[in-house]
């Protein structure tokens, strides 16, 4: 499953030589990584992902708006993520209050260790 992928320099080479080359390249990587999924969950969940990414590159009016929008798209995605780790129950229901069962400890026992100070003398 794992690729190597181009060097930087050849894959700038193949944008501005062969588009459909590095089209295809991008095509194969990314099948690989659905295919690669560890459950069939996960691979539907990217498939629905990498068809919002298709959806967003078609609906662009360049290849920098089409970037632009899919940043946008995973900077909403990292909030949501950061705003469920950082609130979490308050996604789960707004109203609903925390309970909890209090329970009472006796105290510790008191733990003095006596020794005479007369060596100190």
């Amino acid at each position: 499953m794992k690729h190597k992928l181009p060097a930087f320099d050849v894959l700038v080479d193949m944008a501005r030589n062969d588009p459909q080359k590095l089209e295809n390249l991008r095509l194969r990587l990314t099948r690989s990584v659905i295919e690669g999924a560890a459950t069939e969950q996960k691979r539907k969940r990217l498939e629905g992902l990498q068809f919002r990414v298709d959806l967003e590159r078609k609906r662009a009016r360049s290849p920098l708006a089409a970037a632009i929008k899919i940043s946008e798209m995973m900077c909403h995605s990292l909030a949501d993520l950061h705003r469920s780790m950082v609130t979490p129950l308050a996604e789960e229901d707004q109203n609903a209050q925390p309970s909890a069962t209090v329970l009472s400890f006796p105290p510790p026992a008191k733990m003095y260790v006596e020794f005479d100070d007369d060596d100190n003398q």
